[in-house]
């Protein structure tokens, strides 16, 4: 556990007798056991408010008030506050410990840092520290299951997908949801770095940061913070705040780690071989005796004849193709850092390896990171300076229907009877494979000779002087800039069956994103009679943010060997620029009367110019104010001050923005490229729409904050955030050329409750135990439509008014008819409101009309955190859970029952277990009757929607650190073991056979599913 040593100098001291009436007490700073001061640190006496001063070679005088506690209290951000009797030597040695509660107690708004007490709005604050020994990439695995109404989903398991994050419910449909990321002050470009859609994984550009690097990470929810980032806040904030370097001897740090990574859960598991001829043959003979009248033993003998031509079975026994396709990933990652400094000048820097293999042949991810942080200060003057660098390698597998997926093909696409390698060795690349009415390739030959490849290079620097031109005032300027550059290229071999036609094809992009960043702010912080504080900000910011693409295609090529587009026969290619400047005008004000009553109110007006001169200039606001009854004198007084420690209650409403995904939709475009008669010419691409504006997000929470005991901790949060102007493609008339332009209709909204609790039973020298429990529940509904829509049919969900966005529309499965074997569904006759008056069931599908059964957005939410330590052992962990939410298997429908893809002699999904099917008349049972020719596919019910419900053991560490005075003879400040693992057990709804961390959204194809990821380490100090 970290310590620091305090020492203070009393210079004048008093007499102590019970008879003074005052106790004055002046002295020095306070300093570290190596003579530098420790800036932050503050004393005062039990009972009383103290202020530090803020000239480090200043003096404390403290005043004790007549009737006071003889009792100093000694404290320091991130460390556990400590009592000490006043005693006449003057002399104070005082041993402080890391509070890792403490260290969540700092808002970090990005505009100014709050104490949790003071803070008027709704926002948590993450430290690391909870999950450093995580064994991932992602900077959002940090969060998982710590905050309540933060979800996270991955569209992939791949190392170094891209991941979304919702914070309460979804605030857009067309022009965003991910919440702004800024990190140390400066908001930063996110998403996916690689252009290639092959893939559902993505390349994250937020992974190309180290989390290791990261101090604390603050999530801003509703409107009191986040309306001072205007137009890009309407989805949250969250705030990353680096590591800083501390004054004192230099302390250097070193780690490293290593994993094997699996399957988190039987995802898609597929009958055995045997079973799977069984099923075929049940198949043949029902097709023959139900479906074409044969008798008996006219089925059976077809079926006897034709099964070896189906499932025939290969010369090196029935395959289990995940014995080829998927493999133990496996991880290491290795960092050393540096940091240290004087009074004046302190840094921190960094420097990391990670290297991360996937489970499918394919799926690796590969990153350097270095960074260098520096703070200086000298009189009234104080320079920061930032810099990162970062190079990241990724290479995927294809994933969803392509045919080369290597999760598609366990799932479904080959069949038992295929066989990996001929006998003699060589790949198969001539027998078997087909699937949906063609042959398809063997996986094995498309991941050796294709490639899906991303690399990314990424500088993010910033530099900023501090100015302080009066007591309490002081000016600030800030400058960043954040450079990536991306490379992604996608070769298909030739000798294989996606490049075999075009004799090859190579497609490259090349895409540089630049960010140029300043902002000048202007502080102003005094307190005036020990009563009043007040804080004021003003800022002008501007932000140039450019896009800058090049692609090129190659086809046609002598050689393997010869993957460039230059080696072409055939090229195109192509290039663009696009780009948008944001300009703004930030106001912010905070009050606070005697640590009781808290106002802020905030303002920013944004400049975009992705809208049109009428509307580009748009207004975001924020009020919010709180009110900590604890602090009054008659409760402070009262016999209730001993039960409820703190009691706050704050409420907040704003409005914040969100602007268009796109650069110019609200500008008429013509596009060139075209050929007319012969002679380069151009074409209409875009509708005018100067009337185009900001999508307006009204945000309104009232929270609770009580702290009981000394050791429990409860916040709770009601909220309701309204999305107006909503920017849909609104249809219009064909005879435009154009069927939609993107409009300013529709509305939505989000309504919940957030519940967050810690408990603290130990807390001691030797035993720190905190746990905590966290819940959020969210109701999204549609509000409005464009021009008077009642609903938008899209797929498996109807996006209908006075609904979930994401609703299921299916048809009702109502189980097997015993006569017939075939699927039953309810159809439901409805009312001009839509209630339900009558109620029958069918086994003919085109006489059912679909209803909403469900919806992908969970009930509730959150998770289960731990964190214990005893002298030299820690132990945390973390639980994530979910109740409520659906999902579709996408893709089981397409081979129902015996239906079209079935017919090919694929793998079957254990799903279709033949004990529970329908065989003869008069059979009650769970699955319909399985037969070739079988029909369904295109009526996908509520047979496929499962839950997911799940509990997950999200992450878990157990380290230990070897005693101080064994490590100190080695030369050694700090020797730690440790064993961590990510997603280590999850339970699960019976019947749910995919992963039931979902993508948003909830319909599932053939995407790789989470990893379970289990690391043995070890960390050094010195």
């Amino acid at each position: 556990m970290k310590k620091i040593k305090l020492f203070l100098v009393v210079l004048l001291a008093s007499s102590l007798t019970a008879a003074a009436q005052s106790l004055s007490v002046s002295g020095k700073v306070l300093y570290a056991d190596d003579g530098s001061p420790v800036i932050g640190a503050t004393v005062h006496v039990k009972g009383t408010t103290h202020t530090a001063p803020s000239d480090l070679n200043g003096e404390y005088r403290i005043v004790i008030p007549d009737g006071a506690q003889k009792v100093l209290v000694f404290s320091f951000t991130g460390l556990k506050t400590k009592e000490v009797p006043i005693s006449e030597s003057g002399v104070y040695n005082v041993e402080l410990e890391t509070d890792a509660l403490a260290l969540e107690e700092i808002v970090v708004t990005g505009y100014g840092n709050f104490t949790r007490k003071d803070y008027t709005g709704s926002a948590s604050t993450v430290s690391t520290s909870r999950a450093k020994d995580v064994p991932s990439v992602s900077v959002q695995s940090r969060l998982e299951g710590a905050v309540p109404g933060l979800q996270i989903t991955s569209s992939s398991g791949q190392p170094g997908a891209v991941e979304s994050v919702r914070i309460r419910g979804m605030g857009s449909i067309n022009a965003g949801n991910d919440p702004l990321y800024v990190i140390d002050g400066v908001p930063v470009f996110t998403g996916n770095a690689n252009n290639f859609t092959y893939a559902s994984a993505g390349n994250s550009i937020l992974s190309t940061i180290n989390p290791s690097d990261i101090e604390n990470i603050t999530v801003i929810k509703d409107a009191a913070a986040a309306s001072l980032y205007g137009s890009r806040a309407a989805n949250g904030v969250i705030i990353i705040t680096t590591k800083r370097g501390k004054s004192g001897k230099t302390s250097f740090n070193a780690k490293a780690s290593w994993g094997v990574s699996n399957m988190a859960t039987d995802w898609r598991p597929v009958l055995s071989g045997e079973d799977t001829y069984n099923l075929g043959w049940l198949a043949l003979y029902n097709m023959q005796y139900y479906n074409k009248n044969l008798s008996d033993a006219e089925a059976r003998a077809y079926a006897d004849s034709q099964i070896g031509k189906w499932y025939p079975k290969p010369w090196s026994g029935w395959t289990d193709w995940r014995d080829y396709l998927i493999k133990t990933g496996f991880s290491q990652q290795y960092e050393v850092s540096a940091s240290g400094g004087n009074d004046k000048t302190i840094f921190f820097t960094s420097l990391s390896y990670s290297d991360m293999e996937g489970i499918t042949l394919k799926s690796d991810y590969r990153r350097i990171t270095g960074r260098v942080n520096v703070n200086h200060h000298s009189g009234r003057f104080t320079l920061e300076g930032g810099a990162m660098f970062s190079n990241t390698q990724q290479d995927v597998d294809s994933e969803g229907t392509s045919y080369s997926s290597p999760m598609m093909s366990i799932a479904i696409a080959l069949s038992p009877s295929d066989y990996p390698y001929n006998e003699d060795g060589s790949i198969n690349i001539t027998n078997g494979f087909p699937f949906a009415g063609r042959p398809i390739a063997n996986p094995l030959q498309s991941a050796e000779y294709n490639y899906n490849k991303s690399t990314v290079n990424r500088v993010m620097s910033n530099v900023s002087g501090k100015l302080d031109i009066i007591d309490g005032l002081a000016i600030k300027e800030q400058l960043s800039f954040d450079f990536i550059s991306s490379n992604n290229r996608v070769w298909w071999d030739p000798r294989t069956g996606d490049g075999n036609t075009a004799k090859g094809v190579f497609q490259k992009y090349n895409i540089n994103r630049s960010t140029l960043t300043s902002q000048t702010q202007l502080t102003y912080n005094k307190t005036f009679k020990g009563l009043h504080n007040v804080s004021a900000l003003a800022s002008f910011e501007l932000e140039d943010y450019n896009f800058d693409l090049v692609n090129a295609t190659g086809q046609n090529y002598p050689s393997y060997l010869l993957p460039e587009v230059s080696n072409a026969g055939t090229k195109s290619g192509g290039s663009y620029t696009q780009g948008s400047a944001l300009m703004s005008i930030v106001l912010d004000f905070n009050y606070n009367y005697d640590s009781r009553f808290f106002g802020k109110v905030s303002y920013r007006r944004d400049g975009s110019s992705r809208l049109s001169k009428d509307n580009r200039w748009g207004n975001f606001w924020a009020t919010s104010a709180s009110w900590r009854i604890s602090q009054e004198k008659w409760f402070r007084t009262g016999g209730i001050s001993k039960v409820i420690n703190d009691l706050k209650i704050r409420a907040s409403y704003g409005v914040n923005g969100t602007q268009p995904s796109g650069y110019y939709d609200y500008i008429g475009l013509y596009g060139y490229g075209y050929n007319y008669n012969g002679a380069p010419g151009s074409a209409e691409e875009q509708m005018p729409n100067p009337g185009l504006t900001w999508e307006s997000n009204y945000a309104t929470n009232i929270g609770l904050d009580i702290s009981l005991f000394n050791k429990l901790n409860i916040t709770f949060d009601w909220y309701q955030r309204t999305t107006e102007n909503l920017i849909l493609d609104k249809p219009i008339s064909n005879t435009t050329g154009f069927g939609s332009v993107s409009s300013n209709v529709g509305s939505l909204r989000n309504r919940g409750i957030e519940v967050d609790i810690k408990y603290t039973p130990l807390n001691n020298q030797d035993w720190s135990w905190t746990i905590g429990l966290n819940i959020g529940h969210n109701k999204n509904k549609v509000i409005s439509l464009a021009d008077g829509q009642k609903e938008i049919q899209n797929g498996r969900w109807v996006h209908r008014v006075g609904e979930p966005y994401y609703s299921f529309n299916l048809f009702e499965f109502a189980g097997v008819d015993p006569e017939t074997g075939k699927e039953q569904y309810y159809t439901n006759t409805t009312d001009e409101n839509g209630n339900i008056i009558d109620r029958t069931i069918t086994t003919d599908a085109t006489k059912v009309n679909k209803a909403i059964v469900g919806r992908w957005d969970p009930t509730i939410s959150g998770g289960i955190t731990n964190s214990l330590a005893w002298k030299g052992i820690d132990f945390n962990f973390t639980f994530t859970y979910s109740l409520g939410g659906k999902c579709v298997d996408n893709m089981a429908v397409n081979y129902s029952n015996g239906s079209s893809w079935a017919q090919d002699g694929i793998a079957i999904p254990s799903y279709y277990d033949i004990n529970k099917m329908w065989k003869q008349p008069g059979d009650i049972a769970e699955l319909p009757m399985y037969a070739y020719g079988g029909s369904g596919n295109e009526y996908t019910s509520t047979r496929f929607l499962m839950s997911t419900n799940y509990l997950r053991l999200k992450n878990m560490t157990l380290g230990y650190s070897l005693p101080k005075k064994w490590m100190t003879k080695c030369g050694f400040e700090k020797v730690r073991i440790y064993a961590s693992a990510n997603n280590l057990f999850t339970i699960k709804k019976k019947g749910m056979y995919l992963d039931p961390e979902t993508p948003i959204g909830g319909s599932i194809s053939f995407t790789t599913p989470q990893l379970r990821t289990i690391s043995f380490g070890i960390e050094l100090g010195f």
